[in-house]
């Protein structure tokens, strides 16, 4: 009697400590839309749909973390393009990491926002950033697209609001 105590006692650990594994890889796991209409449907007709997007590019899919955001990841020819719509203006911005000194932009329709390449490399292909607020609504972008482009996209995105 006195040994099946202590393993019991190890089983029901055993038991609480799987539950929540299970639980907190439940929480992390972000919901997922394969198309746009999709995408519409699950998260809201709000998403950070652009209305202009370079040539060749093509909706991937769309993802929403735990914490609201919204992340549209389109493909092409310069690499992945991902438009976030942040759930607050102190949300991180998802994605990969770029690291370099940030420099204020101002697009034509008045929108603010800061731009980092990373390593600062401003090359044809180079990865970066843009994060910008527009009407109490904070986004960021991630991708390779020419300089020219950055801006046209991420116009396209607000415009429509």
């Amino acid at each position: 009697m006195k040994k099946t105590i202590p393993a019991v006692l190890l089983l029901c650990c055993l038991l609480a400590v799987a539950g929540c594994i299970g639980t907190e890889q439940a929480a992390i796991t972000p919901e997922y839309a394969a198309t746009l209409a999709e995408a519409r449907e699950i998260f809201g007709p709000d998403i950070p749909e652009p209305s202009y997007l370079p040539e060749g590019y093509v909706f991937e899919n769309a993802t929403c973390p735990p914490d609201g955001s919204v992340t549209l990841t389109y493909t092409g020819a310069a690499g992945d393009l991902r438009i976030t719509k942040l759930s607050s203006p102190d949300a991180p911005c998802p994605g990969p990491t770029v690291s370099g000194d940030k420099e204020w932009i101002a697009q034509g329709d008045g929108i603010l926002g800061q731009l980092v390449f990373d390593n600062d490399d401003r090359s044809e292909g180079s990865l970066w950033r843009l994060r910008w607020d527009w009407n109490d609504e904070s986004f960021c972008m991630t991708g390779s697209l020419p300089w020219g482009e950055i801006t046209k996209v991420a116009a396209s995105v607000v415009r429509e609001r």
